[in-house]
């Protein structure tokens, strides 16, 4: 069902085509002069606008370039008399998509509207699909170990289910270290099965400030907070028919968990500022490198939405874990880059190749791909010939030799300094310095979520680091 605006000052008429289309399923914000269509651009929620050129206040061509400033996504039609043709020529000028001549053939109405309709939602699916193709054009999945092809059996079984909407596909819940291919992995499950022709959209939740979060997801309208200066459709809207992508969902405030949950077990999404609610016909795919049964616990993610979303769970293994994966991965990334860099001739010694299979890769693929990116770009001589990856693992390891265990370490409670705030502050600034700043990798080595960890650093005035 489409909210369609119908701008004419014959009552008659309007009265008619707000007949045929509500016939059609479709919901009609009927207006008799230009600015009670302006009145309802600036309230309501729109998919599509049928426009009278001759108005008895201001001209359809005004309402026509609000519409095209305000909601550009929304296909118009203009309806003119035979003596006004070349008002109705000069709006589709202005982004109009058609016009049709007066006495209207209200048969001819509703096949129009339909076509336009459909014509706009494909639209839609082509942006979504233009906003992701730089970031998926040359990745693949690279895996052959026992693990990995115990994924893949899980896929095939998704991709066989024959389903109408997207919505009513199983939610998914992906695990794994940073670094293991969680996206890849939500890619191809969406390009394995039948909404492979539907918007794949990525959504970073620790990426997205909390006060913008909600208004990514579902929309806003205008003027629904400072700097909502116009209407927008929330990514659920955008990815319609397909997939939504949450990546690391353990970062995602309690209060967008609660609204997030609500809109799983309805399917209905509302913009903020709005009234109107919107089908959810996505079918979501959630990722963290956190425990999310450990988070659901301690309270610091929703545990009726961790039960939701794990309808269906793949847990990726580390690349440490992979056994001979690493040599196709190192295949694969060295072709990448030899073509990407023009080296076609390049090589690697063996020696370098044992080395990275002796190597831990606690970054998991993203370290192996970037490693060997670096690897290329230097390199000057035809060959590759060392890593450098062992010495700098036993460089880290001398460096966590150190009086690193919590049983040997030792409090000086006369000293009235050994508080609990005191000892807390100075573990999250050694965990810091150790990472490099990795927020991350902080929250794995303390066994923390991002959230609860984000809350430690800010609540010890750390939180800028």
């Amino acid at each position: 069902m489409a909210q369609i605006l119908i701008l004419d000052d014959e009552q008659p008429l309007l009265q008619s085509l707000t007949l045929e289309l509500g016939r059609g399923g479709h919901q009609c914000l009927a207006a008799e002069t230009g600015a009670e269509a302006m009145s309802i651009i600036d309230k309501e929620s729109i998919d599509m606008a049928i426009l009278d050129v001759q108005l008895p206040d201001i001209s359809g061509l005004e309402v026509l370039r609000k519409l095209r400033q305000e909601m550009p996504e929304v296909p118009v039609l203009m309806v003119t008399a035979y003596a006004s043709v070349d008002s109705a020529v000069e709006a589709m000028k202005e982004g109009a998509l058609d016009y049709l001549e007066k006495p209207l053939d209200l048969e001819e109405l509703h096949l129009v509207v339909e076509r336009e309709l459909s014509n706009a939602a494909v639209r839609r699916i082509v942006d979504a699909h233009e906003r992701v193709s730089a970031l998926t054009s040359h990745k693949k999945i690279v895996g052959e170990c026992p693990q990995m092809k115990e994924v893949f059996q899980v896929i095939d079984q998704i991709s066989g289910i024959a389903i109408e909407n997207a919505a009513d596909l199983p939610t998914m819940l992906i695990g794994g270290e940073t670094g293991v291919g969680k996206d890849l992995i939500a890619r191809f499950i969406h390009d394995s099965g039948g909404l492979a022709r539907f918007p794949f959209l990525q959504v970073n939740c620790s990426g997205l400030p909390k006060d913008l979060i909600e208004s990514e997801l579902f929309g806003h309208e205008k003027g629904a907070f400072t700097g909502a200066s116009q209407k927008k459709q929330g990514l659920f809207e955008v990815a319609s028919g397909g997939t939504i992508f949450l990546d690391e969902i353990a970062d995602m405030p309690l209060d967008m968990q609660t609204k997030l949950l609500n809109v799983l077990e309805t399917k209905k999404v509302r913009r903020v500022g709005g009234t109107r609610e919107y089908s959810a016909d996505v079918r979501i795919i959630a990722a963290s490198n956190q425990d999310l049964e450990e988070a659901s616990r301690n309270g610091t993610f929703r545990s009726d939405l961790y039960y939701r979303l794990k309808v269906l769970s793949i847990h990726l293994p580390p690349l440490r874990d992979r056994g001979a994966d690493i040599d196709l991965f190192i295949d694969h990334f060295l072709d990448l880059n030899r073509q990407k860099y023009r080296k076609s001739k390049l090589t690697l010694h063996e020696s370098a190749r044992d080395e990275m299979r002796q190597y831990s890769w606690p970054g998991n693929v993203r370290e192996l791909a970037h490693t060997i990116e670096r690897l290329v770009l230097i390199s000057t001589d035809g060959q590759i010939h060392s890593s450098g990856l062992l010495d700098s693992q036993l460089q880290d390891e001398e460096h966590r030799s150190g009086p690193q265990k919590a049983s040997d370490l030792q409090f000086d409670f006369d000293s009235g300094e050994c508080t609990l705030a005191a000892i807390e502050k100075q573990l999250l600034q050694q965990a810091l310095e150790y990472t490099g700043g990795n927020v991350s990798e902080v929250a794995r080595l303390l066994g923390l979520t991002r959230g609860a960890l984000r809350h430690r650093l800010d609540k010890r005035g750390l939180g800028s680091n």
